[in-house]
């Protein structure tokens, strides 16, 4: 392998390229996107600081590359959890949980990136970060059963119940998947009993909204 008299990799080797960005997940995950600096990331990465300006046009570029690929593989997870399912398949979404969970135990740095940048995203990130909770929380009504009502503001009423609790069921796994994090406020409890809450959680706030559909169903 060549390198430069430093010791270091050179510049223009194409591989470098997602060498640095796995290289970036670390250190901003470690140090967050203030503290971080090119040189840092060139480090963690062995690497000059102009193989990184070679690739990239900065620490901004970096951080959305990164974070880009923590949103990228959660959807993959969520989705090999749950390549098709029906109204109401409860099954589906421990399913979902489990895989996401499993993730974290898998990827510890993408994890951490997560729990780090998600709450304060700005910018292009933000967009990333949206774009990924919207989508999750579309896909979220899956998980709550169909229902019926006979009028137009029960209907509403309905929906915005159902809103709400999709919100709920989607922020409140992703919030505790990002504060397991190794190094999070979670992250010293027995892994295997905040699973089993967040499973019991979203399963009750299926099961509230299973009653409401039942009750209409039934005046049909």
């Amino acid at each position: 392998m060549a390198t430069t008299k430093n010791g270091k990799q050179p510049a223009h080797r194409p591989s470098r390229r997602q060498h640095i960005i796995t290289a970036a997940v670390r250190v901003f995950g470690r140090n967050g996107f203030a503290e971080t600096s090119i040189q840092d990331i060139a480090d963690e990465a062995q690497v000059v600081p102009t193989a990184v300006y070679y690739h990239f046009d900065g620490k901004e570029e970096l951080l959305e590359l990164a974070m880009r690929r923590v949103f990228d593989q959660l959807n993959a997870v969520v989705e090999a959890a749950r390549p098709a399912s029906e109204p109401g398949d409860s099954e589906a979404l421990v399913r979902v949980i489990d895989a996401v969970w499993d993730w974290v135990e898998r990827n510890p740095d993408e994890a951490r990136l997560y729990q780090v940048q998600v709450a304060s995203a700005s910018g292009n990130v933000k967009v990333l970060r949206d774009e990924f909770e919207q989508r999750h929380i579309q896909r979220g009504y899956d998980y709550l059963p169909e229902g019926t009502t006979r009028s137009p503001r029960a209907a509403k009423a309905r929906h915005a119940a159902q809103a709400l609790a999709v919100r709920t069921l989607i922020s409140t796994t992703m919030l505790v998947t990002a504060l397991r994090a190794e190094g999070g406020p979670l992250s010293q409890l027995p892994s295997r009993s905040v699973l089993e809450a967040v499973r019991a959680l979203a399963l009750r706030i299926v099961a509230a909204e299973q009653k409401p559909a039942d009750q209409a169903g039934s005046r049909t």
